[in-house]
């Protein structure tokens, strides 16, 4: 009685033990542990990583061993006979080589970012979801991050003006970001100007400048001093004027100098340079013949000729006194009382202008 009971009791605890190995290898996940003794690389593909630790089943599915892929696109692609992890619905768009980011320990994190596989532009991953995009703070441009950034590093960046978005009428300036907050802004010792940059600055280089004096504020020599821009000449005349008196741009070397003094006698026929008449090199007329300033004979009395100056037909003459400005009256009277004219000479006989007096 005692045999047949122990007898039953081994037959159960067989028949427990065969069950839960039933349980065990069905139940077993496909990534459980399979250790073997097959040498996999003898089929010219080694197990690397996380594939090492899967079963032979996880890849060579209900037993077939011929034509099993051997890149990851093979197994990870959606659709692919292996039933392996896919990639996801928003994974970024790139070519089919998962190695270039990932390990092939572990999909997440990525170890590396080779944009060499990435496809699109930069702005369709770098948009502030799929990956990092533009800081607010960022300068006004367009989507086109490579015209200034590189792959391997976003700072420092290489500066392509091209590729700038004016975001408005009040941003259509290089002040825009040229102000000492994002860009650098001009120097402390800039000529004070309304201009904006581009007026006489590119974007290739800063200097040297194509200068354009249109909105320039102040006077000349608040630049033309010899320090910040080129000033005068050593054997300048001496004044107090302003360059543009003188000078305008852009043809510096003509002089064009309008005389306003009422002591001026007027533009000569031959246009005598400056010194002909300023002699000491200052803005301040040299009168030869001081006493008769400012008609002709402040400086052409000693060039004065009585003959020729018939004052009456009985052989009075003229004197420089009398006939200081030659461009006024000097009629020929009929004798020494002065008070019948024998040949009229009303002003206008002589002309500053004329070529030779007559």
């Amino acid at each position: 009685m005692l045999r047949g009971n122990l007898d039953r009791l081994v037959a159960y605890a067989w028949k427990l033990t065969a069950a839960l190995a039933l349980v065990v290898l069905f139940a077993a996940p496909a990534s459980a542990v399979q250790r073997t003794q097959f040498d996999h690389l003898t089929t010219g593909y080694e197990l690397q990583g996380a594939h090492r630790d899967l079963s032979c089943e996880y890849c060579h599915q209900k037993g077939v061993f011929k034509g099993t892929p051997r890149n990851c696109v093979g197994c990870h692609a959606m659709g692919s006979r292996i039933s392996s992890t896919q990639r996801p619905a928003n994974h970024i768009s790139t070519q089919d080589n998962c190695q270039l980011c990932h390990s092939l320990y572990n999909f997440a994190p990525i170890v590396h970012m080779d944009h060499s596989a990435s496809r699109g532009s930069c702005f369709s991953c770098h948009n502030g979801v799929s990956a990092m995009g533009k800081n607010p703070g960022h300068i006004p441009s367009d989507n086109n991050c490579g015209a200034c950034h590189t792959t391997n590093a976003f700072n420092p960046v290489r500066m392509d003006h091209a590729n700038l978005v004016l975001r408005a009428a009040a941003m259509n300036s290089c002040r825009s970001c040229h102000s000492g907050v994002r860009a650098a802004t001009v120097p402390r010792n800039h000529v004070p100007t309304t201009q904006d940059c581009g007026a006489c600055h590119g974007t290739l280089s800063w200097s040297p400048a194509r200068f354009d004096h249109s909105g320039i504020g102040g006077n000349c020599q608040s630049c033309h001093n010899g320090a910040a821009a080129t000033g005068k000449v050593a054997n300048h005349m001496t004044t107090s004027l302003d360059c543009s008196t003188c000078h305008h741009y852009p043809n510096w070397s003509a002089v064009t100098f309008v005389h306003t003094s009422a002591e001026y006698p007027g533009d000569h026929h031959s246009s005598p340079g400056c010194t002909a008449c300023h002699t000491t090199n200052t803005d301040k007329a040299t009168w030869q013949f001081a006493s008769y300033r400012p008609g002709c004979g402040g400086c052409h009395a000693g060039a004065f000729k009585p003959d020729g100056h018939d004052k009456t037909l009985d052989g009075m003459k003229y004197n420089i006194s009398e006939l200081q400005n030659c461009t006024g009256a000097c009629h020929v009277y009929t004798d020494a009382k002065l008070t019948t004219i024998a040949k009229p000479r009303p002003a206008g006989h002589h002309k500053v202008t004329d070529g030779a007096f007559h």
